[in-house]
């Protein structure tokens, strides 16, 4: 008899006292990524929900890496703590006990001066999670490779292509590239106006570089190599928030189709052609190329107006055989050969850019909507009947364990 006793008792208190099947989830930091150089870790935090009881999975090369908990002023300053307090088994996992922001760092070399660090912000457990709401659909970052087909090189306009083009949080761009002949620095403004190169350290040079464009803002980006900067090779882009929903666009704009134009046509680029003439009735636009073929020997300068009439070769050389410029401005340019007196002799070319005719067109205006009708009287509406709150929830919980209670202690009065 007593055991059954005990088996009643025991039933009863399995029934008063709720039991949580919830486990913590796991994270694997980065991904498939994982813990490395050149991914950006506040990307991959943006939007996850971290909460007491999940867990931290730092996986990398032993040897390669590490990780530290530090606090914020570490994270901050990539203050490193003793190394007797590192991670450095390759699979790191860190339960998150308590809540509140936590900070991680790789103390290898200047690892994180590079961004390999992570800072999340942990919420408290709930007793019991609500019913969860449907799941919101799942948006992905659009990636763009830059240049697209030509990649990150010289001789590429890259403001003509990132021209258009609408970059969002979360987007990523794409640098392809041959490695060894380029490489990618993210800078600040004064960087990008004046090609001033960081340390050697914050190159980006696996020639197939990812960036993921984590806040909005403006953005600069250049090639650190030789001279390459100041010869173009920089992109400069506007990052914009990310929407929960696109609005709709205020105005559309016509496609234009750009169009290629071979500089002298079937003559090239050589002495002896009229290329005023050549120019005469074609209407040259914003994002159209010119294209100057030739071989040796000829070059191409890009002027202003006083180099093309004294026929003085100034900037940048380009003496491939096969230039292309795209037009990405309106406005006069001029071009000459700086081969001996090829210019003098009427190697050189003058145009003219117009715009690119893609002025906004404004959105149709809606119809006004019609007035509605006056309401009509109606009948108090029944009250609202209110669903239990959770005070309600915790009297009818205390009243269930106190009838309970008193069940035991009959059953234990008739032994």
């Amino acid at each position: 008899m007593a055991s059954r006793l005990v088996f009643f008792v025991f039933m009863l208190t399995a029934a008063v006292v709720p039991t949580s099947g919830a486990r913590g989830k796991e994270f694997i930091v980065g991904d498939e990524a994982g813990w490395t150089l050149g991914f950006d870790y506040q990307a991959w935090a943006y939007g996850k929900k971290f909460h007491v009881g999940d867990k931290l999975v730092f996986r990398y090369y032993v040897g390669a890496h590490n990780v530290f908990k530090v606090n914020g002023t570490g994270f901050q300053n990539c203050i490193k703590p003793k190394a007797g307090e590192a991670l450095s088994t390759g699979t790191d996992t860190i339960v998150l006990a308590t809540p509140g922001r936590k900070w991680y760092v790789c103390g290898v070399g200047k690892h994180c001066e590079n961004g390999m660090k992570l800072v999340i912000d942990v919420l408290p457990l709930k007793a019991q999670a609500p019913k969860p709401s449907p799941p919101a659909p799942l948006t992905y970052g659009k990636k763009f490779i830059v240049g697209d087909e030509a990649g990150w090189r010289l001789g590429f306009d890259y403001q003509a292509w990132a021209k258009g083009k609408h970059f969002q949080v979360g987007d990523k761009l794409v640098f392809k590239y041959y490695p060894g002949a380029h490489n990618v620095f993210k800078v600040n403004g004064t960087g990008f106006q004046n090609c001033i190169r960081p340390p050697a350290t914050e190159a980006l040079k696996t020639g197939n570089d990812t960036i993921v464009l984590a806040t909005p803002g403006r953005k600069w980006y250049i090639c650190g190599v030789g001279q390459h900067c100041e010869k173009g090779m920089k992109l400069f882009l506007i990052v914009l928030p990310r929407a929960a929903k696109s609005p709709p666009a205020p105005y559309s704009t016509p496609y234009t189709m750009a169009t290629e134009y071979f500089v002298g046509d079937d003559e090239g680029w050589k002495v002896g052609v009229n290329y005023s003439e050549w120019a005469n009735g074609k209407v040259f636009r914003v994002g159209d190329k010119l294209v100057f073929k030739y071989g040796s020997p000829h070059n191409v300068y890009k002027v202003d107006g006083n180099g093309f009439k004294e026929c003085k070769p100034s900037g940048d050389v380009y003496n491939n055989g096969n230039d292309t410029f795209i037009l990405s401005e309106q406005g006069k340019k001029w071009y000459i050969c700086g081969v001996n007196d090829h210019c003098e002799k009427g190697q050189k070319l003058v145009i003219n850019v117009e715009s690119d005719g893609s002025e906004p067109v404004p959105a149709p205006v809606p119809a006004p909507t019609p007035p509605k009708p006056a309401p009509v009287p109606a009948s108090t509406p029944p009250p609202t009947q209110t669903p239990p709150s959770n005070d309600s929830y915790r009297i009818i919980s205390s009243c269930y364990q106190i009838f309970v209670a008193a069940v035991v202690a009959m059953a234990v009065a008739a032994f």
